[in-house]
C-alpha cells in the first residue's frame, strides 16, 4: 500500500473509531419528543446502558445561570426542585471525595403507589466550560457499601445531568437528562408508570426550578460562577443540541 494511502486509511480508522466511541457514550438515540408544555420539551430514546428508556428535558428558565448554578449547590433548593424527592443531604459516600466542585450525597426518591421509593448514595460534579460560560452538574449513584434503608429500594445505578447555558443576563437555558436502572425486581415498576416518567417528570422538575427561580432568595444578583473546574473535553457531547429522528 502506497504511504499516502495508507495515512488515509489510518485516518478513516481513526473517526470510524472516534464515532463508534462517542456512540457508546451518548447511548446512541435517536431523542425523540415525548411532550411539551410552557416551552419546556421532554425528549426520551433507548440505552443499553438502563432498561428503561433514558430521559431528556430542555427549557429556558428566568434567572442568571449563575443563580441555578447556586441553586444547585443548595441541599434544600435541590430537593425541591427534584420531583416528589424526599431527601437531599451530605452523605460520607465510600469513593467519594468531597471538595468544593464534588458533592458526596444521599438521595431519597418518592413514588407514586404501588412504586416503592427508591434512594442511592453517590456525588454531585460542577464543572465549567469558560469559553461559553456553561455549567455542568453530574450526579452519579451506584453501587456501594452503605446499608440498605428498611422500605426502600436502593438504586444500583443512575446518572443525572444539569447542563446551565447562559442565554443573557436574565435568563439560561436549563437541560437536565436522566438514565437509571430502579432496583428491585422490574417487572414490579408497571408500564403506564415509566411511561408517566419519561412524559411528565422532566416538566415537573422544570416547573419546581422557575417557582424557585422566583423566591427572593434567588432573584438577587450575584457575582460569578462558583464552580472551577474544568468541563472535561470527553464529556462536551453532553452540550450537545437534541438531534430528533
Amino acid at each position: 500500500m502506497k504511504p499516502l494511502k495508507a495515512f488515509w486509511v489510518m485516518v478513516m480508522v481513526l473517526v470510524m473509531a472516534s464515532i463508534d466511541l462517542q456512540a457508546q457514550e451518548t447511548g446512541g438515540g435517536p431523542w425523540v419528543k415525548v411532550n411539551e408544555k410552557d416551552g419546556i420539551i421532554a425528549y426520551a430514546r433507548t440505552n443499553a446502558k438502563v432498561p428503561f428508556k433514558e430521559a431528556r428535558c430542555v427549557g429556558v428558565i428566568n434567572a442568571p445561570a449563575e443563580n441555578v448554578e447556586r441553586m444547585m449547590r443548595d441541599w434544600d433548593a435541590y430537593k425541591r426542585v427534584l420531583f416528589m424527592s424526599k431527601k437531599a443531604e451530605p452523605a460520607d459516600v465510600p469513593g467519594c471525595i468531597a471538595s468544593q466542585d464534588t458533592y458526596c450525597a444521599y438521595l431519597l426518591q418518592g413514588a407514586v403507589w404501588p412504586v416503592q421509593d427508591r434512594d442511592g448514595y453517590g456525588s454531585l460534579d460542577f464543572y465549567i466550560h469558560k469559553p461559553t460560560g456553561e455549567i455542568l452538574v453530574k450526579i452519579t449513584v451506584g453501587k456501594n457499601t452503605m446499608p440498605l434503608t428498611k422500605g426502600v429500594t436502593r438504586i444500583p445505578f443512575c446518572e443525572m445531568e444539569w447542563m446551565i447555558k447562559p442565554i443573557d443576563a436574565t435568563r439560561c437555558q436549563v437541560t437536565y437528562q436522566n438514565m437509571l436502572v430502579p432496583g428491585g425486581a422490574i417487572e414490579a415498576v408497571p408500564v403506564w408508570f415509566v411511561d408517566y416518567v419519561l412524559k411528565n417528570v422532566g416538566i415537573l422538575t422544570f416547573e419546581n426550578i422557575r417557582k424557585l427561580a422566583a423566591e427572593e432568595k434567588y432573584r438577587k444578583p450575584v457575582k460569578g460562577y462558583l464552580t472551577t473546574t474544568a468541563w472535561p473535553e470527553e464529556m462536551r457531547y453532553y452540550a450537545e443540541e437534541v438531534k430528533t429522528q
